[in-house]
């Protein structure tokens, strides 16, 4: 058994199988979101007033904490991919990882770790849309996340600001500069793909909370709903068939640490 050195997963496609026996590639799928959100701290709408905001039609998610100019207020981004529609029947995950592209963040803001945790309850994406930059949301509409509602207008968070395991199921560096950040594969965050293959309904993907320590350190990452496809989040996953399992006769590495 390797030790715990992390494998590139450039080449694991190319890895061969325990002992002798013909190198096999693994099988790859990249799936979009189904659905994604960011929930942006504000008081609770009371009667006519509003002040709960979403984006759930946006182009863009945030999180981390914001500057003087939005209050030192928090945003954390939803995720959530459709297992069942992407994969083939008795498909064998066996790593994946994360992909979100950067498009801005703070001027100057310190490298932020930034966390994956597994959302606990379902959360919705309504018509909601941030005008320019998007910082700042916009009024939350029906079906919508929001901080203290998952589902907009009527059912709450038991936790404001989202319902998630405290433990991140895995954690990556995002500093200053645009471009493609990932969450390799972890035990965790296989073990998160590998439950919801398993039990569809407990699927409520995941939330990223970081940078929340100090203000001027939101970072903004493209959504599904960006216009350039290859900029939108994306869920790498690695796969062999069960029949080509039995075939083979071998089993094939997995490079979580």
């Amino acid at each position: 058994m390797p030790g715990k050195a992390c494998v590139s997963f450039l080449s694991l496609l190319a890895l061969a199988a325990w002992g002798s026996g013909p190198a096999r590639a693994w099988e790859k799928v990249t799936i979009e979101p189904a659905m994604d959100n960011t929930l942006y701290e504000s008081p609770l709408d009371q009667g006519e007033q509003k002040f709960e905001l979403s984006n759930g039609a946006g182009n863009f998610l945030f999180s981390g904490r914001t500057g003087l100019d939005a209050g030192f207020r928090l945003r954390r981004a939803l995720l959530k991919f459709d297992l069942e529609a992407s994969l083939p029947p008795g498909a064998l995950i066996r790593a994946v990882e994360l992909t979100v592209y950067q498009s801005r963040a703070a001027p100057q803001s310190p490298p932020a770790q930034m966390g994956l945790h597994r959302v606990l309850q379902a959360w919705g994406e309504g018509a909601s849309k941030a005008i320019g930059a998007g910082g700042q949301g916009n009024y939350a509409e029906t079906g919508d996340a929001t901080w203290h509602h998952r589902i907009f207008p009527g059912d709450l968070w038991d936790t404001a600001g989202g319902q998630f395991v405290e433990s991140p199921s895995a954690v990556t560096t995002i500093g200053e500069a645009t471009g493609d950040y990932q969450w390799a594969c972890s035990q965790g965050l296989l073990g998160d793909v590998l439950e919801w293959q398993e039990l569809p309904n407990a699927n409520f993907g995941w939330i990223i909370v970081g940078g929340e320590e100090a203000g001027y350190s939101a970072h903004r990452f493209n959504s599904r709903e960006n216009e350039l496809s290859e900029q939108r989040p994306r869920l790498s996953v690695y796969f062999d068939r069960e029949s080509t399992l039995f075939e083979s006769g071998f089993e094939t590495l997995t490079p979580c640490p």
